[in-house]
């Protein structure tokens, strides 16, 4: 099953290039054998990806996931946090001649930016940054050195930096970091990841028995003068579709293997 899963996180995204060829390739093939069920596919096909491709249909479907709480912005409403806790959202490493580089994606970026936020306003608590290596590529490094190398650049010293370097999934990182949490005695913490993730992801520390306290990064990037016009696609927008399909394909999942519900309290 998980074979199975793998294969459809990387290849049958909405944003991938595969799964893109797959619908469109599907309809020219209908358009040949069944002509007006070919227009139709084609059509249906067009107005999805115009739908999840467009900044305004993006952020239509981004209203479905993101929670009504926003990032803290004192640090009285962190509760007494010591420390903040950030998820992976994904890094690329690029390597030539012998040399690898580890760089964050856009959606991993805004979690940094977020954490070192954070970092300061809470005064020095501990950081902790999530992700394993999810590039199968031998050697390749866990998202977690870049995360870290991204923190240090925006003021996190390095002796308030942990890494947590096992996981590959959202539900491998609560277990991971329930483990160490509980090595260090903390028992309040700050979690950042991506708005759309983070009802997932606060339900799935739920369900092991932790209540971290939200603080979602930025949806996306600041724009500048006469940003993107929202009706035109757009790589941004599409990224933010996927994402939106992908955590409801994603909660649906979790619920239905457990990892999102309460366990009740054994009698």
């Amino acid at each position: 099953m998980s074979l199975i899963v793998q294969f459809v996180k990387v290849n049958l995204q909405p944003g991938s290039v595969s799964m893109i060829m797959l619908l469109f390739t599907s309809g020219v093939v209908l358009l040949y054998a069944r002509p007006r069920w070919g227009r139709i596919w084609l059509t249906a096909v067009t107005l999805c990806y115009w739908l999840i491709a467009t900044p305004l249909g993006a952020s239509l479907l981004a209203r479905s996931l993101t929670p009504s709480y926003g990032p803290l912005q004192s640090a009285a409403a962190a509760a007494g946090a010591s420390a903040v806790v950030m998820l992976g959202g994904g890094s690329r490493n690029i390597r030539a001649e012998g040399q690898q580089i580890a760089a964050i994606n856009g959606v991993s970026a805004l979690r940094v930016i977020e954490t070192a936020r954070l970092y300061h306003l809470l005064g020095d608590p501990l950081v902790i940054v999530s992700g394993g290596s999810t590039d199968r590529t031998p050697g390749a490094a866990p998202e977690s050195q870049a995360y870290q190398a991204a923190a240090r650049a925006l003021g996190v010293p390095e002796d308030r930096l942990v890494s947590e370097s096992e996981s590959l999934t959202t539900r491998h990182e609560v277990v991971v970091l329930k483990r160490m949490l509980q090595e260090r005695g903390i028992e309040r913490f700050v979690l950042v990841t991506s708005p759309l993730h983070i009802r997932r992801s606060m339900a799935a520390f739920a369900a092991e028995g932790l209540h971290p306290i939200p603080s979602p990064a930025p949806l996306r990037a600041d724009r500048g003068v006469g940003g993107p016009v929202p009706i035109f696609p757009n790589e941004e927008a599409l990224e933010i579709g996927n994402d939106v399909i992908y955590e409801w394909a994603a909660a649906i999942y979790y619920w239905a293997n457990g990892w999102t519900r309460s366990r009740t309290p054994e009698r």
